[in-house]
């Protein structure tokens, strides 16, 4: 099991779904990859103790066979088929780019529309596990606000082909193609475009900002924006940032495009987070600050890496009706 990476399998707080299940088994394949237990633990300590010890070594991965299984509820559809997707339905496509092709997860409101697109991009994940981490968040939104939402498995992850590489175009393009075939659906309002990332997915998100036009908001959890000085401070991330094990990787920081952005920004942080240090929202925070740019910098003083999924829903929902209002009333049949 030492195979496993220490990395980021943290358990998703707020309410029992089944990825939290799945999250939960993931934090104690962690412990028996021998990775130091942190808060986010304690429910899989919990399930630990109720395991008899001969057991333990064999019964997490079947489990986390079973919930991968489990979770993958959306139906495959074509292209052609996103066009009359049913109010309410969530639907994963396979779609062509860079050569090859990419995984992605659609879901839309209830309503006429058009709505409101969301854009989430997901953290590092094991196996097979890509854009559907992120549905949750892609639920929340469409059932608050009316937006529809848009999860792409990045390259490296999911049923994505395309192969993880050091330059970011690669995954910027994946993100791209997907975002031109959803904006031509009839039922999406191509003008108004949000942006959601987590952890890793974060970073791309922050690089989208001001690649596409459009974009009325964005908000990032728990990543890094300054790649150098992470890849210095965190030796656990550097086999994910430079896979290739290049000598001097060429890796970039965003903060000096923070000038450039136009919609207003929600940061999301844990005080405790061991895996990307607090510094790299303080760095980008500043940036914003010195940049005169609209933002709101929230700190979770006692939370490590994933925050409290209903609060981080609170949080975000207010933050977008501020700033750009709910949809539901506007596509209500």
């Amino acid at each position: 099991m030492h195979w496993l990476k220490c990395d980021i399998l943290t358990r998703p707080n707020g309410r029992t779904d089944c990825f939290s299940v799945l999250a939960d088994t993931l934090d104690r394949m962690r412990i028996l990859a021998g990775c130091n237990p942190g808060r986010f633990h304690e429910a899989a300590s919990t399930l630990h103790r109720c395991v008899r010890p001969p057991f333990r070594r064999f019964i997490f991965p079947v489990l986390c066979i079973f919930f991968l299984v489990a979770c993958n509820a959306a139906k495959t559809v074509s292209l052609e088929a996103l066009v009359d997707t049913p109010a309410g339905v969530t639907s994963r496509f396979v779609f062509p780019t860079s050569g090859s092709n990419a995984e992605a997860y659609l879901i839309r409101p209830a309503g006429s529309g058009p709505f409101p697109l969301m854009i989430l991009l997901h953290g590092h994940t094991i196996g097979s596990i890509g854009a559907e981490t992120m549905m949750p968040e892609a639920e929340a939104f469409a059932g608050d606000l009316c937006y529809a939402g848009l999860a792409v498995s990045l390259p490296g992850y999911g049923a994505t082909e395309v192969r993880l590489g050091i330059d970011p175009k690669i995954t910027l393009k994946v993100v791209l193609d997907a975002v031109a075939l959803i904006k031509n659906l009839p039922w999406i309002d191509s003008k108004r475009i949000y942006l959601y990332g987590f952890s890793r997915g974060a970073f791309f998100t922050s690089l989208l900002a001001n690649r596409m036009e459009g974009i009325g908001g964005i908000i990032l959890h728990s990543g890094a924006y300054d790649l150098n000085r992470f890849y210095q401070e965190a030796p656990w991330s550097r086999s994910l940032l430079n896979p290739s094990g290049e000598k001097n990787p060429k890796l970039i920081s965003i903060l000096p495009e923070v000038s450039t952005w136009h919609a207003p920004t929600l940061v999301l942080h844990g005080g405790e987070d061991s895996l990307v240090s607090i510094q790299q929202a303080n760095l980008l925070r500043d940036s914003l600050e010195a940049a005169k740019k609209p933002y709101r910098f929230v700190l979770y003083p006692n939370n490590g890496h994933r925050l409290p999924r209903e609060d981080v829903r609170k949080k975000t929902t207010a933050f977008l009706e501020e700033h750009s209002g709910s949809a539901c009333r506007a596509t209500a049949p």
